[in-house]
């Protein structure tokens, strides 16, 4: 599938843990101080470990000013109006990497336990899928139990720990986890799920 198909899907509507509404879309130059206001109202424990700081306003202006959705789908979660999670999915168009997808994913502490990041895991994959990705990673620390068992959910496993890589905003040393999902795998068992009918409506 192509990506300006792909992006026809959105926007799409989905109904969480306890029957709240949430759209999903895709972020839009509009969207700039929305998307501020979402990062600067996370805990600090949930901004220890952004790879830039997305309190800053250059930065959130530098992403919305390049928005290019053949290098990254910035898929939103929004409750009414206001944001409620970021996840993107990024992708290299040229280069060693360019089969190689990377989630990221921030959940607004109001909406966790309501199956939103699952939900939004669940999506990111299926994009992944659709645009023929055939290896999906994301990076967390260990102590984001709850992203690491998410990501487990939908098939990531723990590729490699890298002890003490980062540091969050205080300097502290943390684990890096590097999970990957092997997408090109489950096209091969859709394949042959395709060729074993086909076989048994011949047969």
């Amino acid at each position: 599938m192509e990506t300006k198909d792909v992006l026809k899907m959105y926007p799409k509507e989905v109904t969480l843990r306890d029957g709240q509404k949430v759209t999903l879309r895709l972020m839009t130059p509009v969207d700039e101080g929305a998307l501020l206001e979402f990062f600067r109202s996370l805990p600090e424990k949930d901004r220890l470990f952004l790879k830039e700081d997305m309190t800053d306003p250059q930065v959130i202006h530098r992403w919305a000013k390049n928005l290019d959705y053949n290098r990254a789908i910035p898929l939103l979660a929004l409750s009414g109006e206001r944001i409620v999670a970021d996840a993107p999915l990024l992708m290299h168009t040229h280069g060693w990497s360019r089969h190689v997808g990377e989630f990221r994913l921030v959940v607004s502490s109001d909406f966790r336990r309501l199956g939103l990041g699952f939900l939004l895991s669940k999506e990111l994959f299926f994009l992944a899928l659709s645009l023929k990705l055939e290896k999906v990673m994301a990076e967390t620390v260990e102590e984001h139990v709850a992203i690491v068992q998410i990501l487990k959910s939908i098939g990531f496993e723990t590729e490699a720990v890298l002890k003490d890589h980062v540091k969050d905003i205080h300097g502290n040393p943390h684990n890096l986890l590097i999970m990957t999902h092997d997408v090109k795998s489950v096209w091969k068992r859709m394949e042959d799920m395709i060729r074993d009918s086909f076989a048994d409506l011949s047969g």
